[in-house]
């Protein structure tokens, strides 16, 4: 992995760390969850295209 990429992910969760409020910490972390799962997801999808697109 790029290491750019990693420190700002590290520097976000840091951030995120520093937030006091449970329920604030709680809906940030569960929107990152959503948005990574739908990231993945994405990416299943283009590699079952790849995949696809080389079996024609």
């Amino acid at each position: 992995m790029d290491n750019n990429i990693k420190q700002k992910i590290d520097d976000i969760v840091n951030e995120i760390g520093n937030i006091k409020d449970l329920n604030i910490k709680h809906a940030v972390l569960t929107y990152m969850e959503q948005q990574a799962g739908f990231m993945l997801w994405q990416m299943e999808d283009e590699k079952h295209i790849d995949n696809d697109s080389y079996n024609v």
